[in-house]
């Protein structure tokens, strides 16, 4: 029974983090699009915020710092934007998550950020780079 849990738990942990590419720079540029239309006008074009509301640079990081992905972008799906609450679809919100990425220095990849929430899970937001991983020999 231990070793059942044992083995979920480690099968649940991240295995990916945010600095190992997990959009595209296509995706990221139409989440610009999605994001000039639908965020810009509470949290500011350069997403600096405003008196009201959060920068999504910059503070942005160290708030969702060791969370899974899964979790920002169930925030972005169903609390924004503020106005219309779940307004936009799976594929712009995450194509909004990839331009958040981005513009916070988050390199891009060969592979577009996903609607999956279980696959979300397994990416984890790291605030710096994870060490090198060691190659096996």
């Amino acid at each position: 029974m231990i070793f059942m849990a044992m083995a979920q738990s480690l099968q649940a942990q991240p295995r990916q983090s945010v600095w190992d590419g997990v959009y595209t720079e296509e995706q990221a540029s139409r989440g610009q699009t999605f994001y000039q239309q639908s965020c810009g006008r509470c949290h500011g074009a350069n997403l600096a915020g405003t008196f009201e509301t959060p920068p999504l640079m910059g503070r942005f990081i160290p708030y969702w710092a060791g969370s899974t992905m899964d979790v920002m972008f169930d925030y972005v799906s169903t609390a924004m934007p503020l106005d219309r609450p779940g307004s936009l679809g799976p594929t712009a919100n995450a194509a909004i998550v990839a331009y958040l990425l981005k513009a916070n220095g988050f390199p891009a990849g060969a592979k577009e950020f996903g609607t999956n929430a279980d696959a979300q899970k397994t990416i984890s937001f790291d605030s710096a780079p994870p060490k090198t991983r060691k190659k096996a020999r």
